[in-house]
C-alpha cells in the first residue's frame, strides 16, 4: 500500500443536497477514511478535509511532511476554486487523490544568484546564478563584484520553469528540474523592476527602468512586443488571469492595460497624483487595484478603466494591495506597522491588523480567504483571521526584515524571505519554523513555492 496515492469514490448530488459520505481508498482497496462532503464543496476545502484525516496516520500533518494533494477527474487535474459539480464531477464519477512529495521553493538574492530548495529537507537543489562554488565566482547575471542583484524569481504555472529578473537589465528562464539555462531575455537598457509568467506559462513579461515593458515567448525566448508609452520608469508588469492583458505601473503616475496578443495599449488608468508602485488583478480579472506614493489605493474596472473606489491611507503610503479570493475584499500593506482589510463594494475599511512594530512589506490572503499573511520589517510575519482581525500566529526567528511571505497551495505552510540572507519554511498551524533555507550571501529579495 502506498500512502501517497489514494482513490476517492465521490457520489455527486444536487448543490443543496445533504452532505455525502466519501470513502477514501488506497490503490490496494483499503479504506483510509470516510469524509463528509458537500456537493458544492470547493477543491481546496476537500483537500483540507482529506489532509486532516490522513495526517494522523502519517504521524504528522500532511503539510509538515511535505505532501501535496491533487485531485484528478478522468485523468485531468481539477482546478482550485470550483465546486466539485461545476468541475464536471457527477453521479458515478470517481476522483483520484494523489499526494506528491515534490514541493519546491525558489529564492532570489542580492548576491546575484537564484536557488531552488526542497522545503521538506532544507537542501538546496540548484544554485542557478552561481558558476562554480567559490565565494567570489561570477554569476550568470554578471560578476558579483559588479553588485548585480536578482530582484525576483518565480516558477511557471506548471512548475517546470523558473523566471528571474536582474538589475543588469536581463531576465532568465531555467528548467527547474535540471537547472539548465534555457533563455536569456535581453533587450532592456536599464535594470528590471519585475518579471512574471503568464497564467498559461507560454509568455513572460518584464518591466524596466528604461520606461518600457516587454512580452517574451517562454518557449523560444524571443521578444514578441515592446510596450512603449510610459513617460517614466515602469515599476511592475503582470498578466491578467485569462492571459489576454498585461498591466503595467509606472512612476509617471499611471497604470496601463495592454493587449498581450498585439502589444497595443488599450487603456490608461489616470487618477493618481504620484508614482504608481504596485498593482494586482482580481481573481476573475474584472478589477484592478493600484497603490501609489500619493497615499491612496484605487480600484478600477478592467473593461472600462473606470475608477470604482479610492482607498485613503490613514498614515504613510500603501506599499502593496491584493484581492481576496472572492474579490469582495482587498488587503493593503503600508509603511505604517499595520495592514488593513477593505470592502470593495463600499470602499470602507473593515479591519485594522495591528501588531507589527515596523512597516508591513507584503500582505496576502490564504486560498480560502479565511486568513491573511503579512511580512514586516520588524523581522516577523504574522497570520491573521480575515474575519475578526485577530492575530493567530507570529512567525519569529528571522534576524532581519521579512520582505515577503506566502502560503503554500493547501495553506499548511508559510514561506518567508528576509534580509538576513535566509528564507524560512513555517508550519502555519503552529507557527513553528520547520526549515531554514540558508546559503545566500546577501539579502533574499523573494521566495516562492512551486505551484505543483
Amino acid at each position: 500500500q502506498d500512502p501517497f496515492w489514494h482513490r476517492c469514490c465521490y457520489r455527486a448530488a444536487p448543490l443543496h443536497a445533504p452532505p455525502m459520505l466519501v470513502p477514501v481508498l488506497t490503490l490496494g482497496g483499503s479504506v483510509v477514511t470516510t469524509l463528509d462532503v458537500q456537493p458544492s464543496s470547493k477543491l481546496q476545502e476537500f483537500h483540507g478535509q482529506l489532509c486532516d484525516a490522513i495526517g494522523p496516520q502519517l504521524g504528522e500533518p500532511v503539510a509538515v511532511v511535505g505532501l501535496r494533494p491533487r485531485l484528478l477527474h478522468c485523468g485531468d487535474e481539477l482546478l482550485p476554486g470550483l465546486p466539485l459539480m461545476a468541475a464536471g464531477v457527477k453521479e458515478g464519477s470517481q476522483l483520484t487523490v494523489v499526494f506528491t512529495a515534490a514541493l519546491r521553493a525558489v529564492s532570489a538574492s542580492g548576491d546575484g544568484s537564484v536557488r531552488i530548495w526542497s522545503p521538506e529537507t532544507g537542501d538546496c537543489l540548484h544554485s542557478l546564478g552561481a558558476i562554480g562554488g567559490e565565494r567570489h565566482a561570477s554569476s550568470q547575471f554578471g560578476l558579483r563584484g559588479d553588485r548585480q542583484e536578482v530582484i525576483s524569481a518565480a516558477f511557471s504555472p506548471d512548475s517546470k520553469l523558473v523566471l528571474a529578473a536582474s538589475t543588469d537589465g536581463s531576465a532568465r528562464i531555467w528548467r527547474a528540474e535540471s537547472g539548465e539555462l534555457l533563455h536569456t531575455l535581453r533587450g532592456h537598457h536599464r535594470r528590471l523592476r519585475s518579471s512574471a509568467f503568464s497564467p498559461d506559462g507560454t509568455l513572460a513579461v518584464s518591466a524596466s527602468e528604461d520606461f518600457s515593458a516587454k512580452i517574451w515567448s517562454a518557449e523560444s525566448g524571443k521578444c514578441l512586443h515592446t510596450l512603449l508609452g510610459h513617460e517614466a520608469e515602469a515599476s511592475l508588469a503582470i498578466f491578467s488571469p485569462d492571459n489576454a492583458l498585461v498591466l503595467t505601473t509606472s512612476l509617471d503616475k499611471t497604470a496601463k492595460l495592454w493587449s498581450a496578443q498585439s502589444g497595443l495599449c488599450l487603456l490608461t488608468l489616470k487618477g493618481h497624483r504620484w508614482d504608481v508602485l504596485s498593482a494586482a488583478f482580481s481573481p476573475d480579472g474584472a478589477m484592478v487595484i493600484t497603490t501609489s506614493e500619493d497615499r491612496t489605493a484605487k480600484i478600477w474596472r478592467t473593461a472600462s478603466g473606470e475608477c470604482l473606489q479610492t482607498l485613503q491611507a490613514s498614515g504613510p503610503r500603501f506599499l502593496t494591495a491584493t484581492f481576496s479570493p472572492d474579490a469582495a475584499r482587498v488587503a493593503t500593506a503600508s509603511l505604517n506597522p499595520m495592514a488593513q482589510i477593505w470592502d470593495v463594494a463600499s470602499g470602507k475599511c473593515l479591519l485594522f491588523l495591528k501588531g507589527h512594530q515596523n512597516s508591513v512589506c507584503t500582505v496576502t490572503f490564504s486560498s480560502d480567504g479565511t486568513k491573511v499573511l503579512t511580512a514586516s520589517r520588524d523581522s516577523t510575519a504574522k497570520i491573521w483571521c480575515a474575519g475578526s482581525g485577530e492575530c493567530i500566529r507570529t512567525l519569529s526567528g528571522h534576524a532581519g526584515a521579512v520582505v515577503s511571505a506566502m502560503f503554500s497551495a493547501e495553506g499548511g505552510l508559510v514561506l518567508t524571505a528576509s534580509e538576513d540572507h535566509t528564507a524560512r519554511v513555517w508550519c502555519a498551524g503552529t507557527g513553528k519554523c520547520l526549515r531554514v533555507l540558508a546559503g545566500h550571501e546577501a539579502a533574499v529579495h523573494s521566495a516562492t513555492f512551486a505551484p505543483h
